[in-house]
């Protein structure tokens, strides 16, 4: 787990847990489908975080090789002008 990945768990997702059992707590009636919609929209969101975190890595990862390529051009290229 990269460093974005637990700074949204810490900042929103450990949060929303908390928020969610209160609320739940607060149903006296104890609704099995408010339990169930809780436990969709929490997986949901935990999928959502995991693809993003992903995403961002990999646009990181290219943005690195791009860089070293610019790079290695400017470099190539200031050795042909001298």
């Amino acid at each position: 787990m990269d460093t974005p990945s637990i700074i949204f768990y810490c900042i929103f997702g450990i949060p929303y847990f908390i928020f969610m059992y209160w609320l739940v707590k607060q149903d006296k009636q104890k609704y099995a489908w408010g339990i169930a919609l809780i436990t969709v929209i929490a997986v949901l969101a935990i999928y959502v975080s995991q693809k993003a975190s992903k995403v961002a890595m990999d646009n990181y990862q290219q943005h690195q090789i791009d860089s070293r390529q610019i790079e290695h051009d400017e470099k190539v290229d200031s050795l042909n002008h001298k």
